[in-house]
């Protein structure tokens, strides 16, 4: 890790884990973010509101010009097996000029496409497309958006 994100938080990397800083990124007040053995956490331009918490066991890449709101949550591990289905992880991908609203959750296997915004307290379980408002529990695309 050639630079460090601006971290007011816990921030863990463990063995072999990387995480790879592209742009400034801030990581605020209570956040926790634990890189596991092997993985692999990008960050680009941005920030990561207090009580943030970020789970990376494959890995996870946030892009340039991303906000996230306070109590965000991403996941890229189930992190145990129910009735022997598959917990293997999966890669997030959050796009560029992203908004994330406050209590949003973001699964394992998911990717959020450029410019789109995801509304408060939504859970994201699957693909959002580039400047697509998604609400919801689950999240879902409701319209078209642009917000820069």
């Amino acid at each position: 890790m050639p630079n460090s994100p601006s971290v007011a938080g816990h921030f863990i990397l463990h063995d072999n884990a990387m995480c790879r800083l592209e742009g400034n990124f801030s990581i605020l007040s209570g956040c926790r973010i634990d890189v596991y053995r092997g993985a692999a956490l990008t960050l680009g331009s941005g920030y990561i509101n207090v009580g943030g918490r970020l789970q990376c066991y494959s890995a996870i890449t946030i892009g340039d010009g991303t906000f996230i709101g306070e109590n965000f949550r991403a996941m890229d591990w189930d992190q145990h097996s129910i009735d022997g289905r598959d917990s293997a992880p999966q890669p997030i991908h959050i796009g560029a000029s992203v908004w994330i609203g406050a209590g949003v959750t973001v699964l394992k296997g998911v990717t959020i496409g450029d410019g789109a915004v995801i509304g408060a307290g939504s859970i994201v379980t699957r693909d959002i497309g580039a400047h697509r408002l998604a609400v919801g529990i689950p999240a879902r695309e409701v319209s078209d958006v642009s917000w820069r």
